[in-house]
């Protein structure tokens, strides 16, 4: 089945982010598989691109809006070349695979939905998606709590359906010891990551008197979110304590220097930063959001708090810094679980179970049709 796919993904951009480094683990996972595959980037470029290991099956469209006739027309061109089994939408590129579909109805379309706001997602959400969800064939998960919301409200049959966890390709470097603590937030700054119950947990700390460097590694792109953290950090008084990185391309050097790796959103899907720290070897403290809590076993294997619980989120934070032995254990813990269950060979594996099982959808209607 492998050997007969041609997986053409489309991602919007490669800017730093959670969807955007899962198309491109997933474009050189298939790629060092040998199996034919196209990465399309609708809009901007941005510096995941350096990641990627063979760039020749890459296209950039150049995308200025959703009506945008000759980057759409530079896509249908490709797709008329290249001939893909399969288009892989991550996140708002459905929009314009549905329209692909249209054109080229044998293509089989799968959806990547990476919505990160899924613990506040409902029935009456994404109506659009919903409302032409028949012209998708299947759908990846990032979550059970996104799987669950796909199975309720699209049209598309149960057993293609399917949650598969993302997973991180990184290189680990050695550790480098620092002064003081490093407590590492991997997070665009934006509100749904929470970065002001974070720095209340910091608050916390310091009134107790731990010394500690807190470095927020993301995009400052959302102005407005940017300027109240930012004005939170000096009312505060946390300007010598927090240091503001912007979008890190760096990963592994940057995981290097922490101590703890934190994340205090109040929602997520599955954060490849958390699956990151795990195989960084650091503990971790996150909010019990997403598939966090199954990624950290339950809290054998790090710090589970519940959002916006800045007070419970400092007493997590300085337990690992601090109860060394009870620390490097959940990191040890973490490291092995992420090895184990969210590893690149498993996606792939799962990935094709879920080709198959539309393939078996597509011959029973076929098989139907026949019939009448």
């Amino acid at each position: 089945m492998k050997k007969d796919c041609k997986i053409l993904q489309i991602v919007d951009s490669l800017d730093i982010g959670g969807t955007e480094r899962m198309s491109v683990n997933i474009y050189n996972t298939l790629t060092s598989y040998n199996i034919p595959n196209y990465l399309v980037v609708s809009r901007k470029v941005g510096p995941l691109y350096n990641f990627i290991k063979k760039k020749n099956n890459v296209l950039f469209l150049n995308k200025r809006s959703v009506l945008d006739f000759f980057a759409f027309f530079k896509l249908f061109k490709l797709i008329l070349n290249y001939k893909p089994s399969i288009i892989h939408a991550h996140q708002t590129s459905i929009y314009w695979s549905f329209i692909l579909k249209l054109l080229f109805p044998r293509i089989t379309v799968i959806w990547h939905d990476h919505w990160g706001f899924s613990d506040l997602l409902t029935d009456t959400d994404r109506k659009i998606i919903k409302f032409f969800s028949f012209l998708i064939d299947g759908v990846v998960c990032v979550n059970d709590k996104i799987k669950e919301w796909n199975i309720q409200n699209l049209k598309v049959k149960e057993k293609c359906i399917v949650y598969i966890p993302n997973f991180p390709l990184i290189e680990i470097n050695q550790k480098k010891k620092s002064d003081i603590p490093i407590l590492l937030c991997l997070a665009n700054i934006r509100d749904q990551k929470d970065h002001i119950n974070l720095l209340e947990a910091c608050a916390f700390l310091r009134g107790e008197n731990v010394n500690f460097k807190l470095l927020l590694a993301g995009s400052l792109e959302d102005d407005n979110w940017v300027e109240k953290v930012k004005e939170k950090v000096d009312v505060l008084n946390l300007n010598e304590n927090v240091v503001f990185l912007g979008s890190v391309i760096n990963i592994s050097e940057l995981l290097s220097k922490a101590d703890v790796g934190v994340l205090s959103s109040i929602s997520e899907g599955l954060p490849i930063a958390l699956l990151e720290y795990g195989l960084a070897g650091l503990p971790v403290v996150c909010t019990d959001v997403g598939q966090c809590k199954e990624v950290l076993g339950n809290g054998d294997f790090g710090w589970i708090v519940p959002p916006k619980s800045s007070e419970k989120l400092a007493i997590a934070i300085k337990q690992a810094l601090f109860d060394t032995q009870l620390a490097k254990g959940k990191a040890e813990g973490l490291k092995k679980n992420i090895n184990d269950n969210y590893g690149s060979k498993g996606f792939i594996k799962k990935y094709f179970v879920l080709v198959n099982n539309i393939k078996d959808v597509e011959k029973f209607a076929k098989h139907k049709n026949s019939l009448n």
